[in-house]
């Protein structure tokens, strides 16, 4: 299997004197561009540990309250057209507003009065959050060099700490003082918007495609994103079960709000060591070896979760995140290293995948929820995400499309 250490990503038409410095690792840049990261997945953190409450006091199915879902991570079709507007024109100072917009949107979803507004709500902070998505994974691609895996773990590590803080930080001030009292979580957000735009205000561009009217490789991105789209597919049921559904179904099991409600940062928190581990593994055994890995300890882990208890539960749902979340930013690095002149377009077109595919299983599997129980999601889920290893025996060969 190809090293991708070995793939030149260097654009033709890139200055040769930037070219020392694209090689190297831009630690300091990369990190304060992943802090945007934390702070805005922060905020997507919050969304699971409300559905208990948005459930009940607005007296709904689980299929609805996975339309909170839908919409947030479905917003994420915009992000092609965004990243492709990002490689021709720098849209980064509108990105890091974005923490603030989500923020702000997140923040008030406890509190709203009606399920459209909630809606509404989740709209408004998945535009944001396509925004933000489209636009910075190229401009960390762009300051990792050759290390592409290294960055995009940098750069998901920083979502995983976010989205691991945030249900833990919304479910303490709702035990402490009041769900009205998250509406003054958006704080935070704003604050850090301001401060990022003020670090980064002299951040160069992260296009390093000079040809504006370059075709874009549409036929070779296909080759690539469908067998991706298939693996994605299957595992959106374990992800959104794991993700969206865990607090609702401890809190049926007899577990308390806080712990229930701390149970996603518990395996995100997990998440963090697998995407970690899985940015550099990816640059040392390839993309297909981590990818077959990921999706088999996974699987594994959700089966022993739905049928163990106590102990071995616990140790099942960490393994759970922290194989689980590998699959982002290898599948990041993977598409940013092939298509080192349409970077934002095709982190665009992947994360758009991801996302709008996790949003539709979140319907899906509330669905599932009520016709068969919690137990038994868990359990299929673990299963259906077995059959997203055959796909990647339909991709290219690494190195191929590059």
């Amino acid at each position: 299997m190809a090293d991708y250490e070995s793939i030149t990503i260097e654009s033709k038409e890139t200055p040769p004197e930037n070219a020392q410095l694209e090689d190297k690792f831009q630690t300091l840049k990369t990190l304060i561009v992943s802090s945007a990261h934390v702070v805005h997945d922060t905020y997507a953190g919050f969304i699971a540990p409300l559905l208990p409450f948005l459930i009940e006091r607005m007296s709904l199915l689980k299929v609805e309250a996975g339309m909170f879902l839908l919409l947030y991570q479905g917003a994420s079709v915009l992000q092609p057209v965004i990243g492709h507007l990002g490689d021709k024109t720098n849209l980064r100072k509108y990105a890091l507003i974005m923490p603030a917009l989500t923020g702000i949107s997140l923040s008030l979803l406890g509190t709203a009065p009606t399920f459209y507004i909630g809606l509404l709500l989740c709209l408004i902070a998945g535009i944001s959050s396509a925004s933000l998505h489209s636009i910075l994974p190229a401009l960390v691609a762009r300051l990792s060099g050759k290390q592409v895996g290294k960055g995009m773990s940098f750069w998901m590590v920083g979502g995983e700490i976010g989205i691991m803080i945030g249900p833990l930080l919304v479910a303490s001030v709702i035990s402490i003082f009041s769900i009205k009292a998250t509406l003054w979580l958006m704080i935070p957000g704003i604050v850090m918007s301001i401060v990022l735009s003020i670090l980064l205000k002299d951040m160069p561009h992260h296009n390093v495609n000079t040809n504006l009217q370059a075709k874009v490789p549409m036929k070779e991105m296909l080759a690539i994103l469908l067998p991706l789209a298939g693996v994605v597919l299957m595992r959106s049921p374990l992800r959104t079960a794991s993700e969206i559904y865990l607090p609702v179904y401890l809190i049926e099991q007899g577990v308390n709000l806080w712990l229930a409600g701390s149970s996603v940062s518990l395996l995100l928190g997990f998440g963090v060591a697998g995407t970690i581990a899985g940015g550099f593994l990816k640059d040392k055994f390839g993309f297909k070896a981590v990818m077959i890995m990921s999706i088999f300890f996974a699987s594994l882990g959700m089966i022993f979760f739905s049928i163990t208890s106590g102990v071995l539960q616990v140790a099942s749902l960490a393994l759970v995140g922290a194989t689980s979340m590998m699959m982002l930013p290898v599948g990041l690095a993977f598409v940013q290293e092939n298509f080192p002149n349409n970077r934002s377009l095709a982190n665009g077109f992947y994360l758009a995948i991801v996302f709008a595919l996790n949003a539709v299983a979140g319907v899906v599997t509330g669905f599932m929820y009520d016709k068969i129980g919690g137990n038994s999601t868990f359990l299929l889920s673990g299963f259906i995400s077995f059959l997203g290893i055959p796909f990647l025996f339909f991709l290219p060969k690494e190195g191929k499309t590059s």
